[in-house]
């Protein structure tokens, strides 16, 4: 009797130590499951992030590279079509409110003849874009800022930087405030259109 109860007790606790095991064994492939999976889901979200950025860059650049004639309204409404499925492009309309995640586009053109900037296609990004797309993007991209020497003293609100990126076209970006220029999220592009 002695020994059945003790086979029975040995029994008992070998079951109890494999069920402990076998649990703490699937916790932790359990958890390490959880933790790749977050780790995926990360990647793939910075990875559509720069998908999204460097199609935002060759929309711009597009735009920097349209004929003097397609420079218009109708040119730039043109070109949003063929992003339309890439990118949340839409055109400037103060009769509709913008949901926040659109890339508003709006045309401008200086009617006065004695201006250096005949006319621009200005485009404000959303801050899902902003967030991730910085001013070292559109250098990397572009080419070297175009330092100009400041005509007021120090503002809360950084002042706008230019690329050039032709004779007669240059980028002008509006960022956030930002201890490294370069880090900073571009909240603007216009794209200039000289005489």
């Amino acid at each position: 009797m002695r020994n059945s109860s003790f086979i029975f007790k040995s029994s008992s606790i070998y079951f109890i130590l494999s069920a402990f095991m076998l649990n703490s064994f699937l916790g932790c492939k359990e958890e390490n499951s959880r933790s790749n999976k977050k780790d995926s889901i990360i990647h793939k979200v910075k990875e559509v992030e720069t998908d999204q950025n460097k199609l935002f860059l060759t929309y711009v650049d597009s735009v920097s590279k349209l004929p003097e004639a397609k420079f218009t309204e109708a040119g730039i409404r043109s070109l949003n079509k063929r992003f339309f499925n890439k990118l949340p492009v839409v055109m400037y309309d103060p009769t509709k409110e913008d949901n926040g995640q659109s890339i508003i586009i709006q045309y401008h053109k200086d009617k006065e003849e004695y201006l250096k900037m005949g006319s621009e296609i200005i485009i404000l990004i959303p801050e899902t874009i902003t967030d991730s797309l910085v001013v070292a993007d559109f250098t990397d991209y572009f080419g070297s800022i175009k330092n100009e020497k400041p005509l007021i003293g120090v503002t809360a609100q950084p002042l706008p930087v230019f690329i050039q990126v032709s004779s007669n076209r240059a980028i002008k970006l509006t960022f956030k405030n930002n201890e490294d220029k370069n880090q900073a999220g571009v909240t603007a592009v216009e794209v200039l259109n000289y005489r």
